[in-house]
């Protein structure tokens, strides 16, 4: 058995009207306090191009992945995070929420934003172990409740289709901007299509957005779903703060997995 710490961190793209919480502010913070995370698996979303570069420079311990949401592949982008000492990669593929998956940059043409939306979705196998699993790490559309449900609708499409394939364990990360009274909720936790449910294993750790205002109550929009054993008691938020300065309007979340 091998214990898999697995986190979904949106990490807030660069904005400069968060003031101290700008990126450029918090990055120093993030670089000191998130590490002590000792994360094996980072799904992030909301990572510009020179955020997923200052990822990569300052995460050396994690090998970084995946591309952005753009035609031109740039862009913001869920990359995954896998300690390099701990896995081996053996795919990794991008596909767009629309319904043209394989085209960059494309989306759904129904109630939409104007931002793409895109699943990173790779094979990872585990050394200690000598097994393998299926991780998939999105961030569902902000706008569109059609578009939430058809995004997932797609996920969950695309994850019966990878079991059927290679009939291995599945986590399922990223930030779904829905509550857990949802269809989009719902429907995950009622799919049937990888071998056993997957389970909100993050389900009692309360809000996962804040704003930058813990003081107002915030709301759970983060998730770690998943098919494999977990011990949900261990499942917890990352609230680090110091002097106003958090890792992100979002805490990242964590979960204690075995395979």
């Amino acid at each position: 058995m091998s214990m898999l710490k697995v986190f979904t961190y949106n990490i807030r793209t660069e904005a400069a009207g968060d003031g101290i919480n700008a990126f450029v502010n918090r990055k120093e913070y993030i670089r000191e306090a998130f590490p002590k995370c000792e994360a094996d698996l980072i799904g992030f979303q909301e990572t510009q191009p020179h955020m997923r570069q200052w990822i990569i420079d300052n995460f050396p311990d994690h090998q970084v992945c995946g591309i952005g949401r753009g035609a031109d592949l740039l862009g913001e982008s869920n990359v995954i995070a896998v300690r390099r000492d701990k896995f081996d990669l053996i795919t990794l593929d991008t596909f767009w929420l629309s319904d043209m998956p394989r085209r960059p940059g494309s989306r759904f043409s129904t109630d939409q934003s104007g931002c793409p939306r895109i699943c990173t979705c790779a094979t990872l196998y585990d050394k200690e172990s000598g097994k393998a699993f299926r991780f998939y790490n999105t961030h569902l559309d902000h706008v569109g409740q059609f578009a939430q449900a058809q995004g997932i609708s797609l996920i969950l499409n695309r994850i019966a289709a990878d079991y059927d394939t290679w009939q291995l364990p599945v986590i399922l990360t990223g930030d779904f901007n829905v509550t857990p009274d949802s269809v989009v909720y719902k429907s995950v936790i009622n799919f049937k299509g990888c071998g056993a449910p997957l389970a909100d294993v993050t389900a009692d750790v309360g809000p996962t957005f804040h704003g930058y205002r813990p003081d107002r109550k915030g709301s759970k929009i983060d998730y770690i779903f998943t098919n494999m054993p977990c011990d949900t008691s261990k499942s917890f938020t990352a609230t680090d703060e110091k002097d106003g300065v958090y890792l992100s309007d979002h805490y990242p979340v964590c979960a204690y997995l075995e395979l």
